[in-house]
């Protein structure tokens, strides 16, 4: 999904709004996709020192939308642990 670059932003609102975005549009045919992209994110948040309460924040939404993509795709809820 092309919108999740928008991910790279600094800007926390326009980050939180992607998010939102792409969960409305998550599908069984891109699941694997969007839930890739948003562990890569994951991974970034714990290299990245540069503001540790927007770096916190923006962690604990990937963090949800990786947990509601399991709840709503069970199938991959294994490659989410």
């Amino acid at each position: 999904m092309d919108i999740l670059r928008v991910l790279n932003s600094p800007n926390i609102d326009i980050r939180r709004k992607t998010l939102e975005i792409a969960m409305e549009l998550v599908s069984p045919r891109n699941i694997n996709e969007v839930v890739l992209v948003l562990k890569k994110e994951v991974v970034k948040t714990q290299s990245k020192d540069v503001d540790k309460t927007e770096s916190l924040e923006y962690r604990q939404m990937l963090i949800k939308s990786i947990h509601s993509c399991a709840v709503k795709y069970p199938s991959i809820a294994d490659s989410v642990a």
